[in-house]
């Protein structure tokens, strides 16, 4: 299984409208690519110190559609987070791959 990982954090004054674009937006674009079979959207538990932070597993068993989505959809859809929150969310991505 290949997962491709975004994580984000999102300065808490603007974390409730972040999540509902995420919710509302964001996901149903990466949704409507059909490169994934299944979608996670985690809240990593942070110090209170720190600002709110999620990330995002996207899930394919095919190592094709995940490039696929890399060539295709990933630049598009993360500067659609910079162009809607700029400096207000930081991202990184990561690609895994399950093994056990």
């Amino acid at each position: 299984m290949q997962v491709y990982n975004i994580s984000f954090q999102i300065i808490e004054a603007f974390e409730l409208p972040w999540k509902e674009w995420m919710k509302q937006t964001f996901i149903p674009m990466i949704h409507a690519t059909s490169c994934f079979e299944e979608i996670k959207w985690y809240q990593i538990t942070v110090n209170s110190d720190q600002e709110p932070t999620y990330t995002i597993q996207l899930f394919t068993p095919h190592p094709d559609q995940l490039q696929a989505y890399l060539a295709l959809h990933a630049n598009r859809h993360l500067e659609e987070v910079q162009l809607h929150w700029g400096e207000k969310c930081y991202y990184f991505c990561t690609q895994m791959q399950i093994v056990n």
